[in-house]
């Protein structure tokens, strides 16, 4: 590693620059850094994203291109790893929110919060590679995954949520790009789904099963019958599929060496 240089300018731009310039990276991975993270920070700006308050989840769903190869996501990842790495021993950010992560050992950890990047897109590509005949509702279970992943919902909020609380931002022209959301006094906020999310919810709802009580439009995700889904699903999906793609830490067991 090069000379430090003290940034004054919390310029993310500036800093980009800094960052490369006293980096010993060899010339093919600074450039693929560097276009890394100026995408990334291009993203921020097109979602109107704080760079300096962001997520892990936020990086994964950036990074993460459905159908791509596993190691792109990987790479993308790491330049914004490396890239907030030094933008915090330059106290530019409060936390590196790409930091690497300990493997998730029960459901518990399966949330946001408690996963890293990687982690997140790992469960990401898993829910895009589920289909028949591991889940006969496949598009359901996707973004079943995403709303907790990508939004940070819990299980008893996907589930309450209806098909009323799908909206849409006319002047963006996306389709459904805006979810109602109700906190504990019953007021109501609207999030912006990012492009992932949306995309999903657009190639589930021509599969949705017609539900049988159609209160608020009915159920957003719905079971084979025409229900809602209980309220457990959410989490019993991430813990499956946490398994299946092996991201789950194995646990140790009396008579291993």
């Amino acid at each position: 590693m090069g000379e430090e240089v003290r940034v004054e300018n919390w310029n993310p731009g500036e800093l980009l620059r800094e960052w490369l310039a006293t980096s010993s990276y060899p010339g093919r991975v600074r450039e693929n850094y560097q276009r890394s993270v100026e995408r990334w920070l291009a993203h921020c700006t097109e979602e109107d994203l704080s760079w300096d308050k962001v997520a892990a989840q936020h990086i994964a769903l950036w990074a993460h291109r459905p159908g791509a190869p596993h190691s792109a996501t990987a790479r993308r990842i790491s330049a914004t790893r490396s890239f907030y790495a030094y933008t915090g021993r330059h106290d530019a950010v409060p936390y590196n929110p790409a930091a690497r992560r300990s493997r998730p050992a029960d459901r518990a950890h399966l949330t946001p919060s408690a996963l890293d990047p990687w982690q997140t897109a790992v469960l990401l590509a898993a829910l895009d590679e589920r289909g028949r005949p591991a889940s006969p509702q496949h598009r359901l279970d996707r973004l079943c995954g995403y709303l907790q992943l990508g939004l940070g919902l819990r299980s008893a909020e996907i589930v309450r949520l209806s098909l009323d609380d799908l909206t849409t931002t006319r002047d963006l022209g996306h389709g459904v790009d805006t979810l109602r959301l109700y906190d504990a006094g019953g007021r109501a906020r609207l999030v912006r789904f990012p492009p992932l999310i949306r995309d999903a919810v657009g190639a589930y709802l021509p599969l949705r099963r017609r539900p049988r009580d159609l209160t608020g439009g009915g159920p957003l995700l719905t079971s084979r019958a025409g229900i809602r889904i209980p309220q457990r699903y959410p989490g019993d999906l991430l813990h499956e599929v946490a398994a299946e793609c092996g991201l789950l830490r194995r646990r140790a067991q009396p008579f291993d060496a």
